[in-house]
């Protein structure tokens, strides 16, 4: 049985986490066919590190991609990967305290070695010396971004690929990284003038713009609520798929039912919608297997 099979098996249930994935399949089926939509991904939590880089990088490739909005640690991850640094496999069974000793960082079951971020911050730094003086002064995040990732020769790195399909990459908590400290660290010496109100501009300025605006969401936080906000101008997204392992009794945004998001003109009313509660690393690429397959089999019936 093939991924499209299987989900179509999954949606006829209708009902439960089957039918979630196999409606948000063709949520995103939808968002990536239609020549109209403008498409946002949203990236929270440790979505690089735990293998995501390839499958983020292809879609940009695929152009399915218009702008990504992530957090800052997903950058990090993906730069120490550029730089030829690595994710190793872990466990959540060890002790913190000579896990350090040793020389890692863990993010959950994933170790990373702490002088993966030395190295980051050299040569992050040097990076940022080759860009003219005058290109960082009140320069844009996903500007700046942009220029990095240019200087990157990893063709794998989600920023190189980005950088190079003109897709816009925004991080509005980037200062909250270790990428954000190695930034902080070089003005400290260097001229380095961030402008985040470009950011806020340039993501309003794409929703408005949009005739469609299509939003995929993984995991919520920040870059799901910078997102819909920019869309409250026209009245909300078209079209939302969000993967989250959060609740919605708490109240919190990353749980929240994208439903709420239409009280506060982020959907609009006739927009298509859909949650899926579960693990994103688990649930995001069966979706994208079988969304990809299905567009394929259309492509390929088009031209016959």
């Amino acid at each position: 049985m093939t991924a499209s099979a299987l989900v179509r098996e999954m949606s006829a249930t209708g009902v439960l986490g089957g039918g979630r994935i196999g409606a948000a399949a063709d949520v995103v089926e939808e968002m990536f066919r239609g020549p109209d939509f403008t498409n946002f991904l949203t990236l929270a939590g440790p979505m690089v590190p735990s293998g995501f880089r390839l499958l983020i990088g292809d879609l940009i490739d695929r152009g399915f991609l218009d702008a990504i909005v992530t957090s800052g640690a997903n950058l990090t991850h993906d730069v120490i990967e550029a730089f030829g640094l690595h994710h190793y496999q872990g466990t959540f069974q060890v002790d913190d305290r000579l896990l350090i000793k040793k020389g890692y960082s863990r993010i959950a079951d994933i170790f990373v070695k702490e002088e993966s971020f030395q190295i980051l911050d050299k040569t992050v730094r040097r990076l940022l010396g080759k860009i003219p003086v005058d290109q960082r002064r009140g320069v844009a995040v996903s500007d700046l971004l942009q220029k990095i990732g240019l200087l990157l020769r990893d063709r794998d790195s989600i920023l190189y690929k980005a950088a190079r399909n003109k897709v816009k990459v925004f991080s509005p908590g980037l200062l909250d990284s270790i990428l954000g400290l190695s930034l902080w660290s070089f003005s400290q010496t260097e001229l380095l003038q961030l402008n985040p109100m470009a950011d806020v501009t340039n993501m309003v300025e794409m929703a408005m713009t949009s005739k469609k605006l299509g939003v995929l969401i993984l995991g919520g936080g920040l870059p799901k609520h910078h997102t819909l906000l920019a869309s409250v101008l026209r009245e909300g997204v078209d079209a939302a798929v969000q993967i989250t392992a959060d609740r919605p009794e708490p109240g919190g945004l990353s749980g929240a039912p994208l439903a709420e998001s239409i009280s506060w003109r982020k959907i609009r009313k006739g927009g298509r919608f859909v949650d899926v509660y579960g693990d994103a690393t688990v649930c995001f690429p069966l979706i994208i297997a079988a969304v990809l397959e299905k567009v394929k089999k259309r492509a390929r019936t088009l031209r016959e």
